[in-house]
């Protein structure tokens, strides 16, 4: 047995599996070996533990606090207690330290400061990222393919490295962005902005100084480039509700994100242009009333409407009402379906019968005077201070009328026109746009057109073969649109000054129908066309700023 100093325990035999077992109840800690007490003796040996599958009895409170010691015996043995853990952490510390310090010289180990003409010998290298995936290096792309990656894949390029991929992507939105978002610049870097805005405010000052003298300028950071547009279709503009003939006015208000389109189907629709969804803002219904043309007031609160009539209509947009417009007084005519409104805001100018051109108040609806040509009016376009008026017929030549004493300040023959069917003079009166019935379009020098009676074109635009219906120039005098509405895709874009066409639009599976009416957005970043189908194409001309 164990002897007086052993604690006492009660052994039983039991068979398992045919096999006699012995099993020691009551083991104290002394018996664990655990260095409490007296040893166990090694010639006693520790019998097996097995669970009982007694019915259990309960334990007494000795019992329980004996089981609690032995786990806080056996955790000391283990882990070596808490004070024992904190040691060994230090130890370790002070180890590694000391490893560091021989490894670093002593230029890494003190710091000199020398002022703020010259930087200390100190690290100071951009952090780490907080993440970094080792397979993005490993990973080899096949570039073959791929749409989504063409903008940033060189050319006969087939393969690209993750790390390579990566580098690319991040250029590509810092240039999309225009420069690096403020959450990812470092501390040194805001700091330096900060320095860099604060040492040019008296540069700004100066700035602005000469903006109040000079007047305007033309904000374009890159003119745009001849041979090739960068374009993208977008959703109809009008696609919430198109029409169901043909679209006879498309326009962009001069003001805000909002096109109307109006036609034959006896409506007047207004659209909120963003591109995807193109909401509908409201739709006005002209009982008996088919629309052939219709403006936007110059200051965006009216659109004025026409039809073959003798009347027409203004829907006031503040107001929510229409006006109707029964009979004016000092015109004795039955049509009045084609009209322009003056960019300045003081004129309606409607096209009569028998070369009358009929000029309106724009803000009263009252007539004012009558302009008169040889042969038939068949379109009219303002000068963009609303001080001139040029117009063209029938008979071939273009008249330029002064609106102040409402003569005729000058005429001259259009080369090689017959009939002309559309005009339009340029934002800053550099050019001259006339269209004919042959198709070709004579691009003039507007200073030759104010002195000469024959002057000779810039350039006769030859790519159209049918009766030109629209031109119109864009507002930074870059692109000048053309469209005939009598075939189908017969629209095209010229470029100025190289007078030259974009060979990219249409694109050869652009269903554009037949266009019979086009505006440009007041920035030029959209241009819309209206064709036969009751469709009002929206596009996209990157190289401009949404309107």
């Amino acid at each position: 047995m164990l002897g007086p100093t052993s604690n006492s325990s009660t052994r039983r035999r039991r068979s398992v599996g045919g096999e006699k077992e012995e099993i020691t109840e009551g083991v104290d800690n002394d018996m664990l070996g655990l260095g409490l007490g007296n040893e166990l003796k090694a010639d006693i040996p520790v019998p097996l533990m097995l669970p009982s599958k007694r019915r259990k009895t309960a334990k007494t409170l000795g019992e329980e606090e004996s089981e609690k010691r032995a786990e806080r015996m056996l955790e000391k043995v283990v882990f070596g207690g808490e004070q024992s853990t904190l040691d060994n952490l230090f130890a370790e510390k002070i180890k590694s330290d000391e490893e560091l310090n021989e490894q670093m010289s002593g230029e890494e180990l003190f710091f000199i400061d020398r002022g703020d003409n010259s930087e200390g010998v100190l690290d100071q290298s951009k952090p780490k990222p907080a993440w970094h995936d080792e397979d993005d290096d490993q990973i080899t792309l096949n570039m073959t393919g791929r749409k989504k990656l063409q903008d940033i894949r060189h050319k006969d390029e087939k393969e690209l490295s993750g790390d390579k991929l990566k580098q690319r992507l991040k250029s590509q939105f810092e240039n999309l962005t225009g420069s690096k978002p403020n959450w990812a610049k470092l501390k040194s870097e805001k700091e330096d902005r900060k320095r860099k805005d604060a040492s040019s405010d008296e540069e700004d000052d100066e700035e602005e100084d000469l903006m109040k003298r000079t007047g305007d300028y033309l904000a374009s950071s890159k003119s745009l480039t001849k041979g090739f547009i960068d374009v993208k279709k977008y959703t109809d503009a009008n696609k919430a509700s198109p029409s169901e003939g043909w679209i006879e006015s498309v326009e962009f208000h001069p003001n805000a994100h909002v096109l109307l389109t109006a036609g034959k189907d006896l409506r007047l629709n207004l659209f909120q242009v963003d591109g995807k969804n193109n909401p509908k803002i409201q739709s006005v219904f002209m009982e008996k009333f088919p629309i052939m043309t219709a403006h936007f007031s110059a200051n965006g609160e009216e659109v004025i409407m026409s039809a073959k009539s003798k009347w027409f209509y203004v829907y006031d947009m503040i107001a929510g009402k229409i006006i109707h417009i029964p009979y004016i007084r000092g015109i004795q005519e039955r049509k009045l379906e084609k009209f322009e409104v003056s960019p300045d805001g003081q004129y309606l100018a409607f096209l009569g019968s028998y070369g009358q051109i009929y000029l309106l108040s724009a803000k009263t609806k009252e007539w004012i005077s009558t302009l008169k040509m040889n042969g038939s009016a068949e379109a009219v376009a303002f000068s963009k201070d609303g001080k001139k008026l040029y117009s063209t017929g029938d008979d071939g030549e273009i008249y330029i009328w002064n609106l102040q004493s409402r003569t005729c300040q000058h005429r001259f023959v259009d080369d090689g026109c017959v009939k002309g069917t559309s005009i339009a003079v340029s934002p800053n009166n550099m050019y001259l746009a006339c269209g004919s019935y042959s198709g070709v379009v004579n691009i003039y020098d507007h200073h030759d057109c104010l002195s000469k009676t024959r002057p000779k074109p810039s350039k006769a635009i030859t790519n159209l073969t049918t009766p030109t219906s629209k031109v119109l120039f864009n507002s930074t005098n870059e692109i000048l649109s053309i469209a005939s509405s009598a075939v189908n895709k017969a629209i095209r874009l010229v470029h100025l000054p190289s007078y030259s066409v974009f060979s990219n639009f249409p694109e050869l599976n652009d269903l554009t129908g037949r266009v019979n009416s086009l505006d440009f957005s007041p920035r030029s970043g959209f241009l819309t066309l209206g064709n036969n189908k009751g469709q009002a194409l929206l596009y996209r001309l990157k190289h401009f700023s949404e309107s």
